[in-house]
């Protein structure tokens, strides 16, 4: 009997996701509402076609690996044992095929593990432990757009209670080139390039990744169609250490849950929107921590920040609806070339020790409407909260340098600590926004116990302290 083909089977992203995804880009404050929900381009095109095939309708196959396996008809192939300079190769154009990888090891030192050359839809279940290798160099009849251990020219979703060790010396680690789905599995993958990579989209449902990429570590790359060129994470547990983005999209970039930690990275978190719904993410990077910028459907204009022109985005929105974020960034800590929304949940950011970044950053205006934001870095990009918030915020400048390692707590006239963070790097300048911020009141500073300032709440900002005073190394123009 003939399957359904996966076109008819796409389904919009639908109930919550999508819910927030909208509304949180359009805050109601004057900026915003002016140009509406056009600043989101589209809802999530998510593809769940897996969901909906009925394995059991199709030949099994119980197969123990000893040569090249080239799979030409759909069905469902259980796959044991190992192979060594040699590959599966699947081609069955608009078929149906699973894989199951039952303790299975393949070490191809002329190309890839498991090729897809055509397949409506491809998937590969893990069970037990399974070890996937490439080679450094590929044999010269690959198509140079061949790059991955685990390749597939279509639909690829991988899935199981299984583990998948992965070693890609050639380039990428998983790479769909359409659309890529984790439902479950854990992953440990070691990549000469980008770890997982899907042209069209990277969903992930569920699942442990271990991913060591001197590229990327999860990226989608489709700038060009509606609905495409994101990166949906639900859950999982994520550890990342790339040599360029820890998770990267080309259009938007959502997370609903799941603990996220990114080790090491150039920028840790960018696409042109940003979403983070819940979780707890964790990234250190060397340049931009949260970064919304970019995208191929740009409006531009010009605005300052800090003193420095620049080209800002209204197309890049940077929205934090919930969760727990920390961010350790040399270069700027959480920035959006056109607007940062911040909504609920906790924010703590350790940013730049150089006067040419700030701790927080935006092409057109930051909102904070719920929350906790707590923000420390250089004072020569630092930027405020938002007049146009609905938290109120203070926006503190120290006399001197604040060294590493200083604890600051704020408290109210009551003694209560409302606010604590101890620095992991030098500072001159922290933001702070809370709703125990009451106007008219007053709060008191204090530096490792001691007791620094006390200010009073003013209004949606106040500012506390010299904003011209001690001046930190470094300066330039902020680079987006």
């Amino acid at each position: 009997m003939a399957e359904q083909k996966k076109h008819t089977t796409r389904y919009i992203l639908s109930g919550l996701a999508l819910v927030l995804i909208l509304t949180g880009a359009i805050i109601l404050n004057n900026i915003h509402e002016q140009s509406g929900a056009d600043r989101i381009a589209s809802a999530l095109d998510t593809d769940n076609g897996d969901l909906k095939i009925n394995w059991s309708r199709f030949t099994s196959y119980e197969i123990e690996l000893s040569d090249t396996l080239n799979i030409t008809s759909s069905g469902v192939y259980h796959l044991t044992g190992s192979l060594t300079d040699a590959n599966i190769a699947v081609n069955v154009p608009d078929g149906k095929i699973k894989l199951i990888l039952d303790n299975v090891t393949i070490k191809n030192s002329t190309g890839p593990a498991i090729v897809c050359y055509a397949a409506d839809d491809l998937v590969i279940e893990l069970v037990g432990e399974n070890t996937l290798e490439d080679g450094a160099t590929y044999a010269t009849n690959y198509d140079e757009d061949v790059k991955g251990a685990i390749y597939s020219k279509d639909d690829l979703t991988l899935q199981g209670s299984g583990t998948l060790n992965l070693t890609a010396n050639y380039q990428d680690g998983i790479v769909g080139k359409d659309d890529l789905k984790i439902n479950s599995g854990t992953y440990n993958i070691i990549a000469a390039d980008d770890g997982i990579r899907g042209k069209d989209s990277v969903y992930i449902v569920d699942g442990t990744f271990n991913i060591a990429a001197k590229g990327d570590g999860i990226k989608s790359t489709n700038e060009t169609t509606v609905g495409k060129g994101f990166v949906l994470i639900e859950k999982g547990d994520f550890t990342i250490s790339a040599g360029d983005d820890g998770i990267h999209a080309e259009n938007n970039l959502v997370i609903q849950d799941g603990t996220i930690n990114i080790k090491k990275s150039y920028e840790g978190l960018e696409a042109r929107s940003i979403v983070i719904n819940g979780g707890n993410i964790s990234v250190v990077a060397s340049d931009d921590g949260l970064n919304a910028g970019g995208g191929s459907d740009t409006s531009t204009t010009t605005s300052r920040q800090g003193g420095a022109m620049f080209d800002a985005d209204e197309n890049c929105i940077l929205t934090i609806n919930d969760g727990n974020v920390y961010v350790n960034a040399s270069g700027d800590g959480i920035d959006s070339n056109g607007y940062l929304y911040l909504n609920g949940g906790t924010v703590v950011v350790d940013g730049p020790t150089n006067n040419g970044n700030g701790a927080l950053d935006s092409g057109i205006s930051i909102v904070m409407n719920g929350g906790t934001v707590i923000a420390v870095g250089a004072s020569g990009m630092a930027e405020t909260l938002g007049n146009t918030s609905s938290v109120n915020s203070a926006s503190i400048y120290f006399g001197s340098s604040q060294s590493a390692g200083t604890k600051v707590e704020i408290k109210n006239s009551a003694g209560d600590t409302i606010i604590t963070h101890t620095s992991a790097k030098a500072f001159n300048h922290m933001s702070v926004g809370t709703a125990d911020f009451k106007e008219g009141e007053t709060y008191t500073i204090y530096l490792n116990g001691t007791k620094y300032q006390t200010f009073a709440i003013s209004g949606i900002v106040t500012t506390v302290g010299n904003t011209n005073q001690n001046m930190m190394p470094g300066g330039g123009q902020n680079r987006r």
